[in-house]
């Protein structure tokens, strides 16, 4: 289960009881109600309490390397050439890697869970996965794009995605902030999500 602010991705008993899909959170607190962003339906949901742990993380960039604590829930499993981005806990800075080790204790393992891990060692990735949202009017689709570290989204310009052009509107930044004004850009590895929306076409084109 993953959530960010007014989103929450869980499954949806209607259109995806096996798989997590994105939805809107109608109704925040103990008895939460969320609405699918893939079928519209509206239904409660269970948040689970999730235990979280600081990891070391040693990242190797280049010649050089960097040494993070970042905070990750107990329960999720990594894998060896698992690719995420490291978010440093006291600095607030993001790096994409790809996992070489997993150190549990005075062993090394392929795969292990959160709750095992003693440090992650990693290779920094000039690429990093964005997940795009496609609003149109009140659907809303999620797709998924990898482009390099250093790239730039910038609200007002075009994200091609499967060969066709979404103009972005806007662009959660990590950390929680939000960019919405024509020309505002932010790197890909400090992007969140960004959203975007499906151009209208009419009988004379686009409008």
């Amino acid at each position: 289960m993953f959530e960010e602010e007014n989103e929450i991705e869980i499954k949806c008993p209607n259109c995806s009881p096996a798989d997590e899909t994105w939805h809107e959170i109608l109704k925040p607190g103990q008895s939460p109600v969320a609405k699918c962003m893939d079928c519209g339906h509206v239904h409660s949901y269970r948040v689970p309490r999730v235990k979280m742990k600081t990891v070391k993380a040693i990242i190797s960039q280049m010649e050089n390397s960097v040494v993070m604590q970042t905070l990750l829930p107990e329960d999720e499993r990594f894998f060896i050439d698992d690719e995420f981005v490291v978010e440093d806990i006291n600095s607030g800075e993001v790096i994409p890697i790809i996992i070489t080790v997993l150190e549990c204790g005075d062993k090394r393992k392929p795969s292990a869970p959160v709750k095992e891990i003693d440090t992650i060692w990693g290779r920094a990735i000039d690429e990093v996965t964005i997940k795009v949202a496609i609003q149109q009017g009140e659907t809303t689709d999620s797709i998924e794009t990898k482009v390099p570290g250093d790239f730039k989204f910038v609200v007002g310009q075009n994200v091609k995605l499967d060969g066709k052009d979404y103009p972005i509107v806007s662009i959660k930044v990590r950390g929680g902030s939000f960019k919405s004004r024509d020309g505002d850009f932010v790197l890909a590895k400090m992007v969140k999500r960004v959203y975007a929306k499906r151009p209208m076409y009419g009988r004379r084109g686009k409008y």
